[in-house]
């Protein structure tokens, strides 16, 4: 029973992996690949606390798929993300991850959309009023950017983000940043 079991098993997981990458190849070398970038934000737009975050994020293809919008000739891309911002003044880092969804609007523009969750070093609750009071140290994340493609490997985008723990630890303060990231496709 139990070899049943792993060579059912096995199958699921073999044809799971085959279909991953088959959709990540779906349209040759035009579709989902790896992406690193990298940028500054301005942290907390609220400016309850001060400084400038650097950001890092990776963008697999793996687990990724593309979709295309016939109607009005769009590509939708999902890929899963991870990546993280070190505030230079010591205030909240975080690290997140989830899924992003990218739309080219053009060969050159696109807008992007994301959901996950993130990991901060913050405060939970606090009396001072130039630190946040962010509840739990696990949140939500989610984030919104447009970008401009310079060629097929260099792009640059504007991105606001937001972390928040949705009402679910007592306090909520949440945390909003915005910047700019030049990202490299490979």
């Amino acid at each position: 029973m139990i070899r049943v079991i792993n060579a059912v098993g096995s199958t699921c997981l073999g044809l799971l992996m085959a279909s991953a990458v088959q959709a990540a190849d779906l349209s040759g070398n035009t579709g989902p690949r790896h992406e690193v970038r990298g940028g500054v934000m301005y942290h907390d737009t609220m400016n309850r606390e001060s400084g400038v975050d650097l950001n890092v994020e990776y963008l697999s293809r793996f687990a990724a798929f593309d979709l295309f919008v016939p109607v009005v000739q769009w590509r939708a891309t999902f890929r899963p993300h991870v990546g993280g911002s070190l505030n230079t003044a010591g205030h909240t880092s975080f690290v997140y991850g989830g899924y992003s969804l990218t739309l080219d609007l053009t060969d050159r523009i696109f807008v992007e959309g994301s959901f996950g969750g993130m990991v901060h070093n913050g405060v939970h609750v606090s009396a001072d009023r130039s630190r946040l009071s962010l509840g739990c140290n696990v949140m939500f994340r989610e984030s919104a950017s447009v970008g401009f493609r310079i060629n097929d490997q260099i792009n640059v985008s504007a991105m606001v983000e937001h972390g928040s723990n949705a009402g679910l630890c007592e306090a909520n303060n949440g945390i909003t940043n915005a910047g700019v990231r030049v990202g490299y496709t490979f």
